[in-house]
C-alpha cells in the first residue's frame, strides 16, 4: 500500500511533461538482416512496401531551426548546427536506403537517399505538412530560442 502513492504521483510527472505541438521524426531504413537493432516495422503506401525502420529517429523537431513554405508549394525544413551534422552523417552512412519522415504519426515523406544532405535542408513535397503544423512548428522553436534569452 505504501507504493501506490508513489506510483501514482511518478504517473502523473510523466503526464505534466510539455508534448511538442507537432511531432516531427526523421527515421531512417533499418538494413535487412540488421541484428542487435531495435527496429519498427512501417508500411508505405507510394510504392507499397513494408520495411523496418532503427526505432530511434535521426532527428526530430528539436533540432528544426525553421519550416517555411516556398511559393511552389514545397516545404523547407532548415535544421540548426546540430541537426546539420546528424543529416549529414545519417546521409552519408545510408546510401540506398529509405529516409523516412514522419509527422504525428502519419508518414510524409519516404525517399531513397541518393545524395548526402550535407547543408542541413530537407525539403519535403507539397502537403507533407499542414499550414497549421508549420505554424506550430516555428511557434515552438521560437517559444524555445525567447525562453533561452530570457534565462541569459
Amino acid at each position: 500500500m505504501r507504493i501506490l502513492p508513489w506510483i501514482f504521483g511518478w504517473l502523473l510527472w510523466l503526464g505534466a511533461a510539455d508534448k511538442p505541438p507537432v511531432l516531427f521524426r526523421v527515421h531512417l531504413q533499418a538494413p535487412e538482416g540488421a541484428r542487435g537493432q531495435a527496429t519498427v516495422p512501417l508500411a508505405l503506401f507510394n510504392p507499397p512496401e513494408n520495411i523496418a525502420i532503427h526505432n530511434l529517429p535521426e532527428l526530430s523537431e528539436k533540432e528544426i531551426h525553421a519550416v517555411s513554405l516556398r511559393p511552389d508549394g514545397t516545404i523547407l525544413v532548415e535544421f540548426d548546427d546540430f541537426g546539420r551534422t546528424k543529416l549529414d552523417v545519417a546521409t552519408s552512412t545510408s546510401r540506398g536506403l529509405i529516409l523516412v519522415v514522419i509527422v504525428n504519426g502519419r508518414v510524409a515523406y519516404a525517399p531513397i537517399i541518393d545524395t548526402v544532405l550535407n547543408r542541413g535542408i530537407l525539403l519535403l513535397p507539397p502537403g507533407a505538412l499542414v499550414a497549421e503544423e508549420i505554424q506550430a512548428l516555428n511557434d515552438a522553436r521560437n517559444k524555445e530560442r525567447a525562453q533561452k534569452l530570457k534565462d541569459l
